[in-house]
C-alpha cells in the first residue's frame, strides 16, 4: 500500500523547490552584476584611452598648427623680400632704361 503524500510532505517539497529557484536566480543574478561591473569597467578603460587619444591628437594638431603658422609667416617674409628685390630691380632696369635713352638721343 501506497501512503498518499502529506501536507506537510508537500509543503515540504514546494519550500524545497522555492529554495532551488531562489539558489538559482540568486547565482543568475550574481552572474549578471558580475557581467555589469566588467562591461562598466570596459567602459571606464575604453573612455580613459579615447581621452588619452583624443588629448594625444589635440597635441599634435596644436603642434602642427604651430609649425603650419611659423611657415606661412616664414613664407609671408621671403615674399615681401622678393617682392621688394623684385621692385628694386625694375627700378634700376628702368633707370638704366632712361638713361640709355639719354644717351641716345645725345
Amino acid at each position: 500500500m501506497s501512503e498518499a503524500p502529506t501536507r506537510h510532505d508537500v509543503s515540504e517539497a514546494a519550500l524545497q523547490l522555492e529554495t532551488k529557484q531562489l539558489g538559482e536566480l540568486q547565482e543568475s543574478r550574481n552572474e549578471l552584476l558580475s557581467r555589469v561591473q566588467n562591461l562598466k569597467k570596459d567602459l571606464q578603460d575604453w573612455r580613459f584611452k579615447l581621452d588619452s587619444q583624443v588629448k594625444t591628437y589635440r597635441t599634435e594638431l596644436g603642434d602642427l598648427r604651430k609649425t603650419l603658422n611659423t611657415e606661412v609667416d616664414q613664407l609671408r617674409t621671403e615674399f615681401q623680400e622678393l617682392r621688394h628685390t623684385l621692385r628694386e630691380q625694375l627700378e634700376a632696369t628702368s633707370s638704366l632704361a632712361i638713361m640709355d635713352d639719354e644717351q641716345k638721343d645725345e
